[in-house]
């Protein structure tokens, strides 16, 4: 991973008058009541502390710096069999440096760029790996984990925005920055198996870059996209084929192949409503083969529409989605067609509202994800207070059923509640 000491150095030195330190303290407790299928009650109970701070200073007129990061603590994991599990990790969040000209910026460091206009789930966001954990617990905002990029944004004629950007080191994306082998979130291959990981080595191997051109026609937002990446959770290939038992512990390869994205999205005003948007065309993917155990060479389409409506305190929103997978030819003649899962469309709905209270002092936030196809359901509610300035109380729901071989389709008995108090500085 590339180190960014050198910009850490920059904004210590850095001390202008106007500099802040903001951040906050959270502490949450959460409860998975029954996470494992083996019998009897299977209850994890975890403890998690975070100490997130971040600065923002102007440099003259043409440098801005922004230095974000995070404390994350394990207080402590009781899982079946392991009890009072603690781990800690320090990671930077956004720690950049941008350069900003009348008609051009560019940004060097880490950072999290967002790419995509609809709710939580966006087939074109593909530039930053997320953590799991934090994207069933809090959502997508919180869980995506920073890369290195070079970004440069070039502002065009009549609104077009023309953003070329370069990620020169891998990350791979996370079931759980905490403790990962004893996290409940875990959806990797069992420890009980020999696993060799197979990460692309800094240099042209874990070169990642891509576009988007952004601009607007009449009152219709647009944009297109294009970028060549690496899968961030990994492709497994184990080294027996499927009609073989293994001698021992069985053993897995994880890799991290390449994909191709074309993309495109779109958001406009009608009335009170907004309508957005958006496809992504992986011409070159890999999908993973539960019953070949490998990956198999094919493209896939994901592309959704959403329509959601503000009104006073009130947000209301809905997505459809539509992904669709195809093997290649040479691929299906080899495997001989013994995997019909990795072919196929799925349908998901996606409904989110929002709603304040009392001056803003009460939130309540409402997430849902059905597949009808795969009959998969995710549900998940959030409400804060606001207990005096600067301190509040959150607490939280999530509901998990039923079992496809779908991310969320895996994640079934992950239902969960959780308390967290946070304190803002």
């Amino acid at each position: 991973m590339i180190r960014f000491q050198w910009l850490a150095v920059v904004l210590a030195l850095a001390q202008p008058a106007a500099a802040q330190v903001n951040g906050h303290v959270s502490f949450l407790v959460d409860t998975l009541p029954d996470p494992d299928a083996t019998p009897g009650r299977q209850t994890v109970t975890e403890g998690r502390l975070r100490l997130f701070a971040e600065r923002r200073d102007e440099i003259g007129e043409h440098v801005r710096l922004v230095l974000s990061g995070h404390v994350d603590g394990l207080v402590g994991r009781n899982v079946p069999g392991a009890s009072g599990r603690r781990a800690a990790v320090v990671r930077p969040l956004d720690l950049y440096a941008d350069l900003v000209w009348a008609h051009a910026e560019v940004r060097l460091g880490a950072s999290r760029i967002v790419w995509g206009r609809l709710d939580e789930f966006q087939p074109t966001d593909v530039v930053n790996p997320i953590d799991l954990s934090k994207f069933l617990l809090e959502g997508r905002s919180e869980a995506r984990l920073s890369v290195g990029v070079v970004r440069g944004r070039f502002f065009l004629p009549k609104s077009t925005t023309l953003e070329v950007i370069g990620v020169p080191a891998f990350r791979a994306g996370r079931f759980d920055q905490l403790d990962e082998p004893s996290s409940p979130f875990n959806l990797g291959i069992s420890p009980r198996s020999l696993v060799q990981r197979h990460a692309p080595a800094f240099g042209l191997a874990s070169a990642q870059g891509g576009a988007r051109l952004t601009a607007t026609t009449g009152r219709v937002d647009w944009g297109a996209t294009a970028y060549r990446g690496l899968r961030t959770f990994p492709i497994v290939t184990a080294s027996y084929s499927p009609f073989e038992l293994p001698v021992g512990p069985p053993l897995f390869d994880e890799t991290f192949p390449r994909f191709t994205m074309l993309g495109g999205d779109f958001e406009t005003v009608r009335g009170a409503w907004g309508l957005r948007g958006e496809a992504a065309w992986f011409v070159a993917d890999t999908l993973q083969s539960a019953v070949l155990r490998r990956g198999v060479k094919g493209t896939s389409l994901e592309a959704g529409i959403g329509a959601d409506r503000r009104a006073g305190n009130y947000r209301l929103a809905g997505n459809v989605l539509v992904s669709r997978r195809s093997v290649d030819d040479v691929e299906r003649l080899v495997s001989g067609g013994d995997d019909r899962s990795l072919e196929g469309t799925d349908v998901t709905l996606v409904v989110a509202a929002d709603r304040n209270f009392a001056r803003e002092t009460r939130t309540l936030r409402l997430f849902g994800v059905y597949d009808p196809t795969n009959g998969t359901t995710f549900a998940r509610a959030i409400g804060a207070v606001s207990l005096r300035d600067d301190v509040w109380l959150e607490a939280s729901g999530g509901l998990l059923a039923g079992s496809a071989s779908t991310t969320l389709g895996r994640l079934n008995r992950r239902d969960f509640v959780y308390a967290k108090l946070k304190v803002f500085f």
